[in-house]
């Protein structure tokens, strides 16, 4: 899951739209992981993106506590747009092998009630 407040997916999404144009084949995004994860059991590392040349999107978390996402530059291109148009309160899926990415705006979340 990314759960972020909704101006926060909104700057990720941009973010990696930059990649996508980009030449670059792989890109990481860290993820902000101070504070209780609760009721979650765990915040991962962040997300490992890598462009594929076919279709056939795949979602995994690895051994080291990354999420990671394989996508063609299309795919990731419609994620963006999902991205720019979430709002507070709003959660979507990215569909994915063997998982969905699941995408939740949450201004409110409890894990953000200490931050600015």
């Amino acid at each position: 899951m990314l759960l972020d407040r909704e101006g926060g997916l909104h700057a990720f999404g941009a973010e990696l739209r930059e990649f996508v144009g980009s030449y670059l084949g792989a890109h990481s995004f860290s993820a902000e992981t101070t504070g209780s994860a609760e009721p979650y059991a765990e915040f991962l590392c962040g997300l490992r993106v890598e462009k594929l040349e076919g279709g056939g999107s795949k979602v995994r978390v690895a051994d080291d506590r990354w999420l990671e996402l394989k996508a063609s530059a299309s795919d990731l291109k419609g994620l963006c747009d999902t991205l720019s148009q979430i709002r507070n309160g709003e959660h979507t899926h990215f569909r994915a092998f063997p998982v969905s990415l699941v995408l939740e705006a949450d201004d409110t979340w409890p894990g953000f009630a200490n931050e600015g």
